[in-house]
């Protein structure tokens, strides 16, 4: 039962993924058919990963997109400040005091239920081998998923090609095999700095994502089933 279940939902990402024109510069709904906002999961990777989801996350409306939640690495240590410094206004609530309420929030219970950061295990550290990696990313997965399906149950998860992100995407969609959270959405942008090949992370993830975002057109004509956007304004391929 679950191989079939994963099946038809890998059919149905598939099928749902099907676009009648590459050139569309309308960016689907994502299943926000109502005035309520989806509850956003956000992975914050190091360096230029956290630079460019800011970038796409800037551009969010929180009366559709909100509260956002961000996750990072538990041995990261510049992303939040990265959101704290960033020069434009975001869609994050008290973005000027991230660190310090992710201190308090890990003494008091009732600040913990207004917790916006998460910080999850690494799968892989840099320079660490493929094969010790293993053990590693079974631990960040199995955290994972008390994080997607029992802390945050979010809407939305967003994430742009850090690996800290698989565990949470994969788990992401776990839970929409076995039923729990059918709901949640996927969205994978690659980074902009992948012009003629996916990213490893985006390899394992185009499978199972529910809207997958290139910013090159020479990504976007390898891999047909993909939008091709710049910070989720779509960009035609006649301009």
């Amino acid at each position: 039962i679950f191989v079939a279940r994963t099946l038809y939902l890998l059919h149905t990402v598939r099928k749902t993924r099907q676009l009648k024109d590459p050139r569309t510069t309308t960016m689907p709904s994502l299943g926000n058919t109502t005035s309520k906002p989806l509850k956003t999961l956000v992975v914050l990777g190091s360096g230029g990963h956290t630079t460019e989801m800011l970038d796409l996350i800037k551009n969010l409306n929180p009366d559709r997109y909100g509260p956002i939640v961000l996750v990072v690495a538990n041995t990261d240590t510049t992303s939040l400040q990265r959101v704290q410094a960033y020069p434009q206004p975001l869609p994050i609530q008290n973005k000027e005091n991230l660190v310090s309420l992710e201190s308090k929030c890990n003494t008091s219970s009732q600040q913990q239920q207004q917790q916006q950061v998460y910080r999850i295990p690494r799968s892989r550290e840099v320079g660490q081998s493929y094969a010790s990696s293993v053990l590693t990313t079974l631990r960040s997965f199995f955290f994972a998923l008390w994080l997607v399906g029992i802390q945050i149950q979010p809407d939305l998860v967003l994430v742009n090609g850090p690996g800290t992100c698989l565990p949470i995407a994969v788990s992401a969609f776990f839970f929409r095999i076995i039923g729990w959270k059918t709901g949640t959405k996927i969205v994978f942008v690659e980074s902009f700095c992948r012009v003629k090949s996916l990213s490893l992370t985006g390899k394992l993830l185009y499978p199972i994502a529910d809207l997958f975002a290139v910013c090159w057109e020479q990504l976007q004509e390898k891999y047909p089933r993909t939008y091709l956007v710049t910070s989720f304004i779509p960009k035609s391929k006649s301009s």
